[in-house]
């Protein structure tokens, strides 16, 4: 009987659960409503989840980090081949279900925006980047 979208397989084919190795960069969140810069509005956050452990690879690009641990020691990481910002391990992050946008969201602040390759192209381009000095 094929229940909740399983299908029926035949006897014996039944295989154990794998598991991953590595233990969950994430743990999933319940979607909030938070105030979006790009929308200009309160909107609904569908995907929020809380980042528990170093990025060990770019989301935007795919690099591996040899030693994230060094990327971590920045005030804000950022991926060293294309500058996309890294989550923080401890911070919860979200997804603006109006316009995809990325955001960094504490509790009881403004959320902060973490720009995607697009936004950040646009930004430079009529010069509202933050760039540290060296």
């Amino acid at each position: 009987m094929a229940l909740f979208g399983r299908k029926n397989k035949a006897p014996g084919s039944r295989q154990p659960a794998e598991r991953s190795r590595e233990p969950a960069d994430t743990h999933p969140l319940v979607g909030r409503r938070v105030y979006c810069q790009v929308c200009d509005a309160d909107r609904t956050f569908s995907r929020c989840w809380r980042r528990t452990a170093l990025m060990r690879r770019c989301p935007a690009c795919g690099a591996l980090f040899e030693s994230p641990g060094k990327l971590y020691r920045d005030f804000q990481p950022e991926c060293p081949q294309c500058a996309e910002p890294l989550e923080q391990v401890g911070f919860d992050y979200g997804i603006c279900d109006g316009c995809g946008s990325k955001y960094e969201i504490v509790e009881g602040t403004k959320p902060g925006l973490l720009p995607n390759q697009r936004q950040r192209a646009e930004r430079a381009r009529i010069g509202k980047t933050y760039k540290r000095k060296p």
